[in-house]
C-alpha cells in the first residue's frame, strides 16, 4: 500500500510541470488521468510522461492513462489539477469545462505560480472548492508545495490539499491568495536587485558569484532567471506590478529588452549570459580569486567582531593583538567607526574595513582597505571594493587579510549595500512584509525559502541572527543612496528595531551612520 492508494487525480496540461505532477501522484499510488488540448497532444504527452518516469524496471507500473477529453479525465476525479499556460483567460476557459464534467465533490487545484486563486474560483463557479497547489520544478525532486487559500476556499479543502501533499512525501506551506504567493514573491527583490546590479556595471558573473560564495545560494539569481526563462520572470513581474500597484515591483527595462530580442535565457542560448562563449560556471571562475590559507594572524575590532568570531575559520586566525586588523562595521559607518579606524592607522596597524555601507565611500582613510566579509556560513567569502571611478583600490592589506583566512573573493564597485547585503536585505525586507500583511507565517516563510530555493537559512532566521537594526540601517543607506522606493523598510522592521533599542537588547545605535548624499 502507498500513501495515496485509491485517490483519483486528473491533470490538465502536459508541459514539464503537468507531466511531473502526474508522475508524482502516480508514484504515490494515485490513479491519474492526464489530458491536453487535443487527442494527439494528449497521446504525445502520455508517451513523454511515461518515458521520463524514473522508476526501476520491476516496479509496479504507474497508473497513468491518457483521457479522451476534459470530461473523460475529470468525471470521477477526487482532485483535478490544472497546469496549463499562465494566462487568466485560458485558465478561465478550462475551469468552465472542468465544472461541466467534474463531480460536485471534486477539489479543483491550480498549479499557478502567480495568478489569483480567488479569480479562478469565480471562473469555476464554486470558489469554496478551488485551491492553489503550487509545485516547484522539477516536481519529483522539489520537496515544497505552496497550498494557496483563496478568499472563499473552504478550510476543509485546504486541509485535504495539505494531506495530499504529505501523502506525496512533500512539505506544504499555506499562504493567502496574494500575487506570487511566498517563494516567488519574496525572491522578487533578489531577482530585481541582481538585474539592477548588472545594469549598474556589475558583471552578471560577479553578482552570481557573490550570491553563491557569500550567501551560500545553490544558484546565482541571474543564472536562475536564465534557467527559468526571462519571459516567465517578466510576466510574473508585470503581474506583481499590476496587482500591487507599487513601483517596487516594476520590471527591469534591460530584461524587457532582452525578451523582446528573443534572448530569453539558457534555452535560447542567450540571456544574462552568452552560453556559446561563456556559460555561468566559466564566467564565475573568471571573476573569483581563490586563495590558499597562510599563517598570518589577524585582530578584529568594531561592532561586528562577535558575529565574525562565530565563524570557526575566522576565529582560528584571530589573535587578541596583531598588526593586521579587520574593523568590522558590516552595515554602518558612524563617526565613532571612522574615528576608531583612524586611531588604528595612527597606531601603525594595517587596517581593512569590513562594511557594505556607502558612507565609507567618503570616509575611508587613505591606505585602508575595504571589503565585505561574509562569514555566516562555513567558508568565508569576500566582496573586495575596487572602483576606478571612485578611486578606491584594493590595498595590500586586503589580500593579506583574505590570505590569512583562505577566503575567495570577487571585486565589486562601491555601490550602497555592495552586492551580497543588497540582495539579502531587500529579500529579508520583503519577507517581513509578507508576514506583516498576513500572507504567510514566519515559520512557513523560512521553510518555503529553504525548501523552495535551497537557501541555507530562512530570511527571518537571518534577521534574528544579525539583528533588525543592521538590516534597517542597510536599507536606509540604499534608500538614500539610490532614492528608490524599492528600499523602503517594512513598517514591522521599523517597529522591531525601535523595540530592540527600547528593550536594551541592542546597545549600539546605528542611525547616526554617516549618510552623505551621493
Amino acid at each position: 500500500m502507498t500513501e495515496l492508494d485509491g485517490l483519483r487525480v486528473a491533470v490538465a496540461g502536459l508541459g514539464p510541470m503537468g507531466r511531473g505532477i502526474a508522475r508524482v501522484f502516480a508514484a504515490a499510488g494515485a490513479q491519474v488521468a492526464i489530458v491536453d488540448i487535443d487527442a494527439a497532444t494528449t497521446a504525445a504527452g502520455l508517451a513523454l510522461t511515461l518515458e521520463e518516469a524514473d522508476t526501476p524496471a520491476d516496479a509496479t507500473p504507474m497508473q497513468i492513462r491518457g483521457a479522451s477529453s476534459i470530461a473523460d479525465a475529470v468525471g470521477d476525479a477526487d482532485l483535478v489539477i490544472e497546469a496549463i499556460v499562465e494566462r487568466p483567460d485560458a485558465k478561465a476557459a478550462l475551469l468552465t469545462e472542468i465544472r461541466a464534467g467534474a463531480s460536485e465533490e471534486a477539489v479543483i487545484a491550480s498549479n499557478t505560480s502567480s495568478l489569483s486563486i480567488g479569480e479562478m474560483g469565480t471562473a469555476f463557479g464554486d470558489p469554496a472548492r478551488v485551491v492553489g497547489m503550487h509545485f516547484f520544478n522539477p516536481a519529483e525532486k522539489m520537496r515544497l508545495v505552496e497550498v494557496v487559500r483563496g478568499p472563499l476556499t473552504d478550510a476543509a479543502v485546504v486541509e485535504r490539499a495539505r494531506g495530499w501533499v504529505a501523502g506525496l512525501g512533500k512539505t506544504a506551506v499555506v499562504c493567502e491568495d496574494s500575487p506570487n504567493f511566498i517563494v516567488n514573491r519574496i525572491c522578487r527583490p533578489l531577482y530585481y536587485e541582481a538585474q539592477l546590479l548588472a545594469t549598474q556595471g556589475v558583471a552578471p558573473a560577479t553578482v552570481d558569484a557573490v550570491a553563491r560564495g557569500g550567501l551560500a545560494h545553490r544558484m546565482g539569481p541571474l543564472e536562475l532567471l536564465d534557467f527559468a526563462g526571462l519571459h516567465t520572470h517578466l510576466g510574473s513581474s508585470e503581474t506583481a506590478l499590476r496587482e500591487f500597484g507599487d513601483p517596487r515591483y516594476r520590471p527591469i527595462p534591460r530584461t524587457r529588452a532582452l525578451v523582446r530580442a528573443g534572448a530569453t535565457g539558457r534555452a535560447a542560448g542567450r540571456g544574462w549570459y552568452d552560453y556559446a562563449s561563456a556559460p555561468p560556471k566559466d564566467a564565475r571562475a573568471a571573476v573569483v580569486t581563490e586563495r590558499e590559507r597562510t599563517g598570518v594572524d589577524l585582530a578584529i575590532a568594531g561592532p561586528g567582531r562577535e558575529l565574525l568570531l562565530r565563524n570557526e575559520i575566522v576565529r582560528s586566525a584571530t589573535k587578541e593583538r596583531a598588526d593586521l586588523v579587520i574593523y568590522s562595521a558590516p552595515h554602518a559607518c558612524t563617526y565613532d567607526d571612522v574615528a576608531a579606524v583612524r586611531d588604528l592607522v595612527v597606531r601603525g596597524c594595517r587596517v581593512v574595513v569590513d562594511s557594505s555601507h556607502s558612507g565609507w565611500l567618503d570616509a575611508l582613510p587613505r591606505g585602508v582597505g575595504w571589503l565585505r566579509l561574509h562569514a555566516l556560513h562555513e567558508t568565508p567569502f569576500a566582496e573586495v571594493v575596487a572602483d576606478g571611478i571612485a578611486f578606491v583600490v584594493p590595498e595590500p592589506s586586503v589580500n593579506e587579510t583574505l590570505s590569512a583566512l583562505g577566503a575567495s573573493s570577487a571585486e565589486v564597485p562601491a555601490l550602497p549595500g555592495l552586492v551580497g547585503d543588497r540582495l539579502m536585505h531587500t529579500l529579508v525586507n520583503e519577507a517581513v512584509t509578507v508576514v506583516e500583511e498576513g500572507t504567510a507565517s514566519a515559520g512557513d516563510v523560512d521553510l518555503a525559502l529553504r525548501l523552495g530555493m535551497n537557501h541555507p537559512i530562512g530570511p527571518l532566521e537571518y534577521l534574528e541572527r544579525i539583528g533588525d537594526e543592521s538590516v534597517l540601517e542597510s536599507l536606509r543607506d540604499m534608500l538614500l543612496g539610490f532614492g528608490d522606493p524599492r528600499y523602503r523598510p517594512a513598517a514591522t522592521l521599523l517597529r522591531r528595531a525601535a523595540g530592540a533599542r527600547r528593550s536594551g537588547s541592542r546597545t549600539r545605535l546605528t542611525e547616526t551612520s554617516l549618510r552623505l548624499p551621493i
